[in-house]
């Protein structure tokens, strides 16, 4: 006897299977558009790969290049500071009158012979501007073999004491101790102690540019070749005195300005000079009456 199958249970639900839901199927892409894009991801990674690629090629040209350069200038250097061809054969100076040619040659640190490359014109300028006679330099170099220097020098106008016996210039500098060879016949600075100098530096640079402006003044005066001076004295109130002549006449000239007071000096003098007479001292330094000159005659 054939078996007969359990009828499902009255409470069981069926569902047809035309309503029965379905998970959507994946459409199938075809595999000439995964091919493409694939080849367009690998085609964005090797364009990214190229560009590192050409950077670093491009870095590693361009050090390469460098070290080049790098060897073909000291190549070019050494053939330069090595050539006969650059060695220095003329040196010419302008502006020296008490330094001579070969001593400002040597002050500069070039010599004839010497390789132009050896010495840079600025490195030549600084070693002259060490020369306390040289206030000014400028050096050029001038291919294949000259050097041209143009230099000023200090003109000492008088001697100042401190210490020792220094050279005093144009702009009121002390620049050099006097040695030998150097002018001594020049007016003497004295009254500025040396102690002075260290407490009060700014003090004694003004005294020392009054001083050289009294000897200006003095000059302009048509004083210095008929009653040479021979001592200037700064006092410590910034008035100065005068020693002139060959009979070092004393005159006391009180505070600059000095102008006015060295024509009536001059006056003083013409007149005694016309009677036969000279002056013990003159006094110019009256304030409160300019005009008024104290005399003794001698």
């Amino acid at each position: 006897m054939g078996k007969k199958s359990a009828a499902p249970p009255e409470n069981r639900r069926t569902t047809p299977p035309e309503n029965r839901r379905s998970a959507p199927a994946t459409p199938r892409v075809p595999f000439s558009a995964r091919y493409a894009l694939w080849r367009e991801r690998m085609r964005a990674r090797f364009s990214g790969l190229r560009r590192v690629g050409s950077v670093v090629l491009g870095c590693c040209v361009v050090a390469a290049a460098l070290a080049g350069l790098g060897a073909v200038g000291k190549l070019v250097d050494r053939h330069l500071r090595t050539s006969p061809a650059f060695a220095t054969t003329v040196i010419e100076v302008h502006g020296a009158s008490h330094l001579s040619h070969e001593e400002v040659a040597q002050a500069a640190g070039v010599h004839l012979g010497q390789n132009v490359f050896e010495v840079g014109p600025e490195d030549a300028r600084k070693n002259l501007l060490a020369e306390p006679w040289i206030a000014s330099a400028s050096v050029r170099r001038r291919l294949p073999s000259t050097y041209v220097i143009e230099m000023e020098e200090r003109h000492p106008l008088a001697l100042l004491l401190l210490d020792e016996v220094y050279l005093v210039a144009e702009d009121g500098s002390a620049f050099k101790p006097l040695g030998p060879g150097d002018p001594s016949d020049l007016p003497v600075i004295t009254g500025i102690a040396p102690e002075a100098v260290q407490r009060d530096r700014q003090g004694s640079a003004q005294s020392l540019l009054n001083a050289v402006g009294l000897l200006h003044d003095y000059q302009d005066a048509g004083l210095f070749r008929r009653e040479p001076i021979s001592e200037i004295h700064a006092e410590d109130d910034g008035s100065f005195s005068l020693y002139v002549g060959g009979d070092a006449t004393y005159v006391r000239l009180g505070k600059p300005p000095f102008h006015a007071k060295l024509g009536r000096l001059r006056q003083v003098l013409a007149d005694l000079s016309s009677k036969k007479s000279r002056p013990l001292y003159v006094y110019l330094d009256n304030d409160r009456r300019p005009d008024r000159v104290t005399v003794r005659v001698r």
